[in-house]
């Protein structure tokens, strides 16, 4: 690929060693098991799930994949799901209108052909409350893909990114649900797939909770770092660039291992060799491309930061001044705030996407979901 190698705030087309994890998606695919993708943002799940469905659509298989964000509501998801499903085993609409009558009656769907690009649009014809719910209407378009995926002889593959958004919106009464639905279908996989770690871990790891041993689990962590260096390297020698002992390391180390952060830092390093006509990559330069990087983020991260509250503004400070994997009440200690002050003020930035838990490690430890928000607020503490 030609001009700068290294892409970000998008999905990738190359992946650095993620060759277990999307052989892992891909199985679930062809066996129609349930995987439980578990990662924060930015570390690259919907670039695997997009390179799996591609290895499997390439396969014959069906691939049904959506994000939860995108949609207003359950009900709004499930008529994706709906329509997504009638056009994948159908291209004709007569085809398509005796499919959805066959395996969505229920559901009263509606089809039209739009003949500008041919593409059939399929509509809900019944409302949410007639269902007693969103959650029931979601499970019978599960149930009338599984249907129709048995007798089409073509298994199927569910893939609900963001997956965390149905429970928030519906409650835990949706993974009871959810789970009456899937355990008992044979022609169509699942994978759930969320960013909030601590949500997605707690409702597939505990124990009386309807997600309990519903399917496996893959928490998605950092790329290794000799895969992710040697990918740096090799995009900055495709230039003619030469690599100063530490440079590669020092971007790992500011984006703190977060993929997107770790692309997007190299991507302007890469504009300031390419630009300037300098052959060298220091950690000078490093320096010099992530004061832009925030530079250019400023307004956006200010925004954020006015809408915070006392007490949560002072509690980010605190995790940006203190060493990661602090100790909570030590550290509000230090600082002169209540430990419960602070412990509300963290569970408000994870809600508001300020902080992560990450839980790789021993013990749950705090992070920045963006990490060069870090850099910003120590040019904030100088201004």
């Amino acid at each position: 690929m030609s001009g700068n190698p290294f892409r970000y705030g998008r999905a990738a087309d190359v992946l650095v060693d993620r060759i277990d994890e999307l052989a892992r998606v891909v199985r679930v695919g062809e066996e129609c098991g349930t995987l439980f993708l578990i990662g924060p943002r930015r570390f690259g799940k919907t670039s695997i799930l997009r390179a799996a469905e591609a290895k499997l659509t390439d396969a014959g298989r069906v691939v049904l994949r959506y994000d939860a964000e995108a949609f207003d509501d359950i009900g709004s998801l499930a008529a994706a799901l709906l329509a997504g499903a009638v056009r994948k085993y159908s291209s004709a609409l007569d085809r398509a209108q005796a499919i959805a009558k066959k395996f969505f009656v229920a559901l009263k769907p509606s089809l039209t052909l739009d003949p500008s690009d041919g593409k059939i649009t399929v509509a809900v014809g019944v409302e949410p409350g007639a269902r007693l719910g969103a959650v029931p209407l979601f499970t019978d378009v599960l149930n009338g893909i599984e249907r129709l995926a048995a007798e089409d002889g073509r298994p199927a593959l569910v893939v609900v990114d963001e997956f965390q958004q149905v429970v928030t919106e519906a409650g835990e009464k949706a993974e009871r649900q959810i789970r009456a639905a899937v355990q008992r279908h044979r022609a169509v996989g699942y994978v759930f797939a969320g960013s909030s770690s601590r949500m997605m871990t707690e409702m597939v790891a505990t124990s009386n909770r309807a997600f309990w041993q519903l399917g496996d689990q893959m928490h998605l962590g950092p790329i290794p770092r000799p895969a992710f260096g040697d990918f740096l390297r090799k995009g900055f020698e495709s230039v003619g660039a030469t690599i100063a002992i530490g440079a590669l390391e020092h971007i790992l180390d500011l984006g703190e291992d977060v993929p997107y952060n770790v692309q997007q830092l190299a991507n302007e390093c890469w504009v300031l060799i390419t630009d300037n006509r300098r052959r060298h990559l220091t950690a000078t330069l490093v320096d010099e491309a992530l004061g832009r990087v925030v530079s250019m983020q400023h307004v956006s991260y200010l925004q954020r930061w006015l809408l915070l509250a006392r007490a949560q503004k002072q509690t980010l400070r605190i995790v940006s001044e203190e060493p990661i994997g602090f100790e909570l009440s030590a550290a509000a200690f230090r600082h002169g705030l209540p430990r419960t002050t602070m412990q509300r003020a963290l569970e408000a930035l994870e809600r508001q996407h300020f902080l992560r838990q990450d839980l790789g490690g021993t013990a749950a430890t705090w992070r920045f979901e963006d990490p060069f928000m870090r850099a910003w607020l120590a040019t904030l503490e100088n201004q």
